[in-house]
């Protein structure tokens, strides 16, 4: 009897570890080929935005001579790398490329690093889009 109950009571749990097992998405669940020819998309029509970025961003850090420098030197190697990239995710959208994925193939640390990191999406210029701050006031 004793034996019967622990057979059960080990088959229950079993088949409800089972029942409950982890169903999320695998961390690359968004990355797929759609996800990949919208990047490249992106990156063809408003890779010219990142000498803006660029600009903005050095202007904020280093003042406005060195960004004046940026936007002539480092702003148009930016704009030509996302050029490239996005000729070659329109190109190979269908294919799993990177790694055997759709992530993207470029180097991705802009939460570690934004200034050598490159982001999925080309960069926003305008007031409302892509804000830093919340709708919070924070004193």
């Amino acid at each position: 009897m004793k034996k019967r109950l622990v057979l059960t009571l080990t088959t229950l749990l079993a088949l409800g570890s089972i029942a409950f097992g982890d169903i999320q998405s695998p961390p690359g669940h968004h990355y797929n080929w759609s996800r990949k020819l919208s990047r490249g998309v992106g990156n063809l029509l408003y890779g010219w935005t990142e000498p803006l970025d660029i600009y903005r961003r050095t202007l904020r850090s280093e003042g406005g001579v060195a960004a004046f420098s940026d936007i002539l030197i480092e702003g148009p190697k930016r704009m030509i790398v996302r050029a490239g990239y996005g000729i070659y995710e329109v190109a190979t959208f269908p294919l799993p490329t990177y790694k055997l994925t759709y992530r993207p193939p470029y180097y991705r640390k802009e939460n570690i690093d934004p200034w050598w990191g490159y982001k999925d999406f080309p960069p926003e210029i305008g007031f409302l889009g892509g804000v830093d701050y919340s709708r919070n006031q924070g004193w």
